[in-house]
């Protein structure tokens, strides 16, 4: 008999909600075939099965919230079982050092098209003959203790602590429906959306975080007329629209753009996408190029690259880029790990590898954490310049849009160029105009003048 648990899917998630099971009691389940999908406050995910045989017993139903390690179900049978490491689903995580990173901006489905996806929990690769070496971080970096907001008897999980912040809900006052009277985060939400009369008084949200707000009411469902369909708000799309409404609660955010010749970059793809593609097995698009131009210009500015704590400032002297990626049911961020100590193509190969497996939903939940900046692509599919939203914690984020032919004016002469519009979004709290200008002409600098075909080994 094999007793199969809820995974620990990555360092910061504590709990997971059980969306479907794949098998139904009684039916037979081989080792590693996908058992059930499961959703974390980070990411959805089929689960394998860690044996073979028969699917006896399903102790949790589709919809409920379990913690890490909570028995979800039998297998009995003389089949192979998978090795387990040791001290696996023996409860939940230490609380992360630095907040979860959610998905960015709800931009048009396909944001990211360009993008590749990719990323794994393994070590960052070691940086690559005159790439730039990432520094310590600063003391300031190091994120402060995450405040006690609940009951000292029970373990609160990352999701549960920024729900009760957001919605402005006193943990004390909570009764849990969870496993052992745990509070879960549908917990919270129902006690967001009680009757203002008897609504917990709001808890102060933690140094850096944003003010507590109350959620608005729910107004009563409209008569649907003819030619309408109202359908429930998918739970990935409900994820973006509270990060994003969140995002713009807590910045102060300003925008600036710059328009960047990217002729010498199209010839160069021009001239080696085919032995690229032969080589490596995809296509080399314009995002790793982007990616390692504006790497470059993090590091050369770092408090773009910065995360407000408080009255802090954690100032990163290292990279790991977040790259928007769309998927069919909405908006995801992978984090390329590490990215300062990349060329450009162990970017290429990272960025591919994330996009791939986040649009077949094989991240990994701490792969969509920890990043420092977000790069978001709409150009693919003919946005011609952007406003995106920041994506919190980070102080800004870059958008990439349509590389197409214009006419402009080279040397007091109209010559056809491949041009693009970079758009930066930053957060005046941390960043002013000057600075973000400085940064966008860096990244500018970078594309219209570095030779990239070294980086790619061709």
């Amino acid at each position: 008999m094999t007793s199969v648990k809820m995974p620990q899917l990555g360092e910061t998630v504590v709990e997971g909600t059980i969306l479907k099971w794949l098998k139904a009691e009684g039916e037979t389940v081989e080792l590693d075939e996908p058992l059930f999908e499961i959703s974390t406050d980070k990411v959805d995910t089929e689960v394998p099965s860690v044996a073979s045989g028969t699917l006896t017993k399903i102790l949790v139903p589709e919809g409920s919230t379990v913690s890490v390690g909570t028995e979800l179900a039998v297998i009995e049978g003389d089949g192979a079982e998978a090795p387990t490491a040791e001290g696996a689903g023996a409860g939940p995580a230490e609380p992360p050092s630095q907040p979860a990173a959610a998905p960015a901006e709800a931009a048009p489905a396909g944001v990211g098209g360009d993008a590749g996806s990719g990323g794994s929990s393994a070590p960052a690769p070691a940086p690559a003959e005159g790439a730039p070496t990432p520094s310590p971080m600063t003391s300031a970096a190091q994120a402060a203790p995450l405040p006690d907001r609940g009951p000292r008897s029970q373990i609160l999980s990352p999701l549960v602590r920024r729900l009760a912040a957001e919605h402005g809900v006193d943990l004390s006052t909570v009764q849990g429906t969870g496993t052992g009277g745990r509070i879960t985060k549908n917990d919270v939400l129902a006690a967001a959306s009680a009757p203002a009369a008897t609504a917990p008084t709001a808890v102060p949200a933690a140094a850096g975080a944003p003010a507590a707000f109350q959620a608005a009411p729910v107004p009563a469902p409209a008569a649907v007329a003819g030619g309408e369909e109202v359908v429930p708000v998918p739970r990935v799309r409900g994820l973006i629209a509270e990060h994003m409404k969140r995002s713009l609660e807590v910045s102060a955010r300003a925008w600036n753009a710059v328009e960047v010749n990217m002729e010498n970059v199209a010839r160069l793809r021009e001239r080696l996408k085919d032995a690229f593609k032969a080589r490596e097995g995809f296509s080399l698009t314009y995002m790793p190029f982007v990616t390692r131009a504006v790497t470059e210009a993090l590091l050369a500015y770092p408090m773009v690259n910065s995360e407000l704590r408080g009255d802090q400032i954690a100032v990163k002297h290292y990279v790991n880029m977040g790259i928007a990626v769309s998927y069919d049911e909405g908006l995801i961020v992978p984090v390329l790990k590490g990215a300062d100590t990349m060329n450009l193509l162990g970017i290429a190969r990272g960025i591919n590898d994330l996009a791939t497996r986040a649009r077949a939903k094989a991240l990994n939940p701490d792969e969509i954490h920890g990043g420092t900046f977000t790069i978001t692509n709409p150009g693919p599919f003919g946005s011609l310049i952007s406003v995106p939203i920041i994506n919190q914690p980070e102080s800004a984020i870059l958008g990439f849009d349509t590389v197409e032919k214009r006419p402009v004016v080279i040397d007091d002469a109209i010559a056809i160029r491949h041009m693009v519009y970079l758009s930066l979004s930053w957060d005046h709290r941390l960043i002013d105009g000057a600075l973000a200008s400085q940064f966008l002409s860096r990244v500018k600098q970078n594309l219209e003048t570095w030779d990239f075909a070294e980086d790619l080994a061709l």
